[in-house]
């Protein structure tokens, strides 16, 4: 696989993530029925999500590369 297109999937990747964490969050927020309470759960199970997911990208890139 080239490098471009490889950047192209790692970015699309990327994008999805983005909104797929955006989306339901601004939903709430933006509807007013969404408390500090009840958003916070979900930041949390985002953040740790996103970085388990960046921790094995970057392990599986390390090792990819050889510097593992």
């Amino acid at each position: 696989m080239s490098t471009s297109r490889r950047s192209t999937a790692h970015r699309w990747t990327l994008r999805g993530l983005a909104v797929g964490a955006t989306v339901p969050l601004a939903a709430l927020a933006l509807s007013g029925s969404a408390s500090a309470a009840e958003l916070t759960p979900i930041a949390e199970y985002l953040d740790a999500t996103i970085a388990s997911t960046s921790k094995a990208l970057i392990s599986a890139l390390a090792t990819l590369l050889g510097v593992s």
